[in-house]
């Protein structure tokens, strides 16, 4: 195993013996020329990656894809039918709520339990005992048995040993699905210092922005396979757009993913490098041919098709390189085939370069039309650019009446923002901060 790898999974395959009746098992196990009354079901299946020391890795995918699978068998806690896993470096997990704790004890009394599994001894606990216990915010309740505790205070309990006990590796399965929003964020703040600090995190969530803020890298895992290994805003990205279908075609994926990697990488014009330089003040909005998305998703079109989306001026200028504190409007055409459609909803949402999700909506009294009468529509949002200098991209989506996208295109339209004044703000949202010296 290469020094600089914290874990490295080769071929990993779990299989389970499933029996149509119990009975067959005595069957199979009694049969003098072992008749097999049981069908094998792959919870994962020859499954290769390594994580370098130091990497956040997200691994995404439904319910019952295997994620939690792998994640046992990497912690040991279960046998791989084939395949090996190497482990460098002390882990701490969370694989799911209550694991490694004993329900009859009280919570400090499975501090200490826990904390041993994971190779401290009780001198080493008594020093980080109340620190744990400060992180958990459960007060009085440590003393009461973990049986009496919500799913919400399991989950303050064993992520507050998790990242006390300073691990080598953390490993974290969806535990921070519960709580309250506060706890959260102390949560991934906490992620957020211990990967600073050169630890390796393996994190599983169905969070797409979770993933994409978090991670360097992102693994897809679908019905115990491993579809695509990638930068994280393309694989949440392929996911989200993949998420309802009964069956993943993972040839076709791996080409759509191949086929955005290799997209010729953004680059600003003269005009745009220029305008980097200056003090930007009084600077009108342009249109810059070469600033283009390069990780643009088209969903199925499935009775509809979006096109000519652009940002405009209110003079109908069409822009991509805005100024700050402007009026844009933002708009998309939509060719219908069914044009007796009882409802439809238009969409629209704007993320940040890192995938991170600023602004989403269906708003009724704009977008949702209870006829369509005509073939086509155009549909606006007339909005003010309070961003700050950065780079964001647009999505426009169109849902029928089950609430199902008759069509979408992800990462459509990318815009930069530009300051209008010599404004020494940074950040995303220009809250129109004054500073008073008195």
């Amino acid at each position: 195993m290469n020094k600089n790898s914290a874990i490295k999974v080769h071929n990993l395959t779990k299989t389970y013996k499933l029996y149509h009746e119990p009975i067959d098992r005595l069957k199979e196990a009694l049969h003098p020329f072992k008749k097999t009354y049981h069908k094998d079901f792959f919870a994962l299946k020859e499954v290769s990656f390594e994580i370098k020391r130091g990497e956040t890795v997200g691994i995404i995918g439904r319910n019952g894809s295997g994620k939690s699978t792998l994640l046992k068998m990497i912690t040991g806690v279960l046998t791989p039918t084939q395949g090996r896993v190497s482990v460098h470096g002390k882990i701490s997990a969370i694989l799911e709520l209550g694991a490694g704790f004993n329900p009859e004890m009280t919570g400090l009394e499975n501090i200490y339990l826990n904390t041993s599994i994971n190779g401290l001894n009780r001198k080493q606990t008594d020093a980080i005992v109340e620190e744990i216990i400060a992180f958990s915010e459960l007060g009085e309740f440590i003393y009461q048995p973990l049986k009496t505790y919500s799913s919400g205070m399991k989950a303050r309990l064993a992520f507050g040993v998790a990242i006390t006990v300073k691990p080598d590796i953390l490993i974290v399965d969806e535990a921070l699905s519960v709580g309250d929003a506060a706890f959260q964020r102390k949560c991934f703040a906490k992620m957020e210092q211990i990967r600073e600090s050169g630890a390796t995190i393996l994190f599983v969530s169905h969070s797409e922005s979770s993933i994409v803020t978090l991670c360097s890298r992102a693994i897809w895992i679908s019905n115990g396979e491993k579809i695509i290994d990638a930068e994280p805003k393309l694989v949440t990205g392929l996911y989200m757009k993949n998420a309802n279908k009964k069956r993943i075609n993972k040839d076709a994926i791996m080409q759509e993913l191949d086929a955005l990697q290799k997209k010729i990488p953004q680059s600003s014009s003269i005009k745009s490098a220029v305008i980097e330089d200056e003090k930007e003040e009084d600077t009108e909005a342009f249109y810059d041919a070469a600033s283009q998305p390069k990780s643009t998703i088209y969903y199925d079109e499935k009775g509809a098709k979006i096109s000519n989306v652009k940002i405009t001026t209110l003079e109908g200028k069409k822009v991509n390189v805005l100024v700050q504190g402007k009026e844009y409007i933002y708009s998309y055409d939509v060719n219908f085939i069914d044009t007796t459609l009882k409802k439809v909803i238009f969409g629209m949402s704007l993320c940040m370069k890192n995938g991170v999700n600023l602004i989403s909506g269906n708003y009724p009294k704009i977008n949702t039309f209870e006829n369509v009468e005509t073939d086509k529509i155009t549909v606006k949002w007339c909005f003010t650019c309070n961003l700050l200098k950065g780079e964001y991209f647009w999505t426009a989506g169109v849902l029928n009446d089950h609430n199902e996208f008759m069509a979408r295109i992800k990462d459509v339209y990318m815009m930069k923002v530009i300051n209008s004044t010599n404004s020494q703000m940074t950040g995303i949202v220009d809250m129109k901060l004054k500073g008073i010296i008195e």
